[in-house]
């Protein structure tokens, strides 16, 4: 990834969009455990806030696969439909993932 484009192509500083990549990382890893935790609970109205979470915050830095996939998420979770809930989330862990290991 080229944090610098990407920070770029949003309109702001090299140093501030990296800041706003850590905030993602740890806001978005606490929200994939808030849904996991919710759909496990059967609360889905709360799973879908918390991925929603997840594709406003990686919406705006450009991220569009991350905010593509929190939002099937979301809508998955407004169905209580679980049927893809894993594949999304394993995605949204591996694209976190990376984004974390190209920021050390």
């Amino acid at each position: 990834m080229d944090f610098k484009v990407m920070a770029s192509n949003i309109g702001i500083d090299d140093e501030d969009f990296i800041e706003l990549l850590e905030m993602l990382v740890d806001v978005s890893t606490t929200d994939i455990v808030n849904f996991e935790a919710e759909v496990a609970a059967g609360n889905y109205k709360s799973a879908a806030m918390a991925a929603h979470s997840i594709k406003g915050a990686s919406g705006n830095l450009g991220l569009t696969d991350i905010a593509a996939a929190a939002a099937e998420l979301e809508k998955a979770a407004k169905n209580s439909d679980q049927s893809q809930m894993s594949e999304k989330i394993a995605f949204l862990k591996q694209e976190l993932k990376q984004i974390s290991e190209g920021l050390s």
